[in-house]
């Protein structure tokens, strides 16, 4: 009988890459296998398997080595690379939400949200390559904002700017914390995404839409 375990992990990656190159990475995650190894576990012949072998290691999931055996000449193996090890689910949603109860019970919410602070202050960092401040040109401003949208796209927001009249709006397709969020709100899309903004758009804003509230977008809001 299959491991759950393996079930799981093939229904994440089956729809990402097919059936048989999932199965080919799971058996990977295990150690190395070499081409005959391969066919025998996919039951395929080796031309069959080389085609998906070849595509894993184009793509950089998989690298190949030659290994040595007591006589003949060496062999080729497979092994997973850290990009292969990347396709695998991780549990990071489990493990921030347990450090962030913790801090919380161990040092307060004070403390926790002190610490989120510098946590954003960090995210942001290199948001802008400007700095400024309300007596800024609504050109400088803008300007601010579009690099602070542009950070948010590195981090993975998909976020877009709308300029109407004096009306900003800055809006927010994904959350990278959104899973974390959903059992942390009020810490979270509080104390967390609300110090990011600030950091870097050092305005006045508020939020008008937010995932954390069901919405299918963070929408936040100002003026210049």
């Amino acid at each position: 009988m299959q491991d759950r375990s393996y079930e799981s992990m093939e229904s994440y990656i089956e729809p990402l890459l097919g059936k048989v190159k999932a199965s080919i990475l799971i058996g990977l995650s295990n150690s190395e296998m070499s081409m005959d190894e391969l066919s025998e576990r996919m039951q395929f012949n080796k031309n069959a398997v080389k085609e998906h072998m070849d595509f894993l290691e184009n793509r950089g999931y998989v690298r190949s080595f030659f290994r040595k055996g007591e006589k003949g000449r060496p062999r080729k193996y497979f092994e997973l690379t850290d990009r292969g090890m990347e396709m695998f689910p991780k549990r990071y949603t489990l493990l921030s939400s347990l450090l962030v109860e913790a801090v919380e019970q161990e040092f307060g919410e004070e403390k926790l949200n002190e610490i989120l602070g510098r946590v954003a202050d960090k995210i942001m960092v290199s948001a802008t390559s400007s700095t400024g401040n309300e007596g800024d040109s609504r050109e400088a401003r803008i300007k601010r904002l579009e690099e602070f949208v542009a950070a948010l796209n590195q981090l993975g927001y998909y976020a877009k700017l709308e300029v109407n009249g004096d009306s900003v709006r800055i809006i927010r397709r994904n959350c990278i914390f959104f899973e974390l969020a959903k059992n942390n709100k009020n810490i979270i899309c509080g104390s967390l995404g609300n110090r990011i903004i600030s950091s870097a758009i050092h305005s006045d804003f508020s939020v008008i839409e937010k995932f954390s509230n069901g919405d299918r977008k963070c929408v936040v809001e100002l003026k210049i």
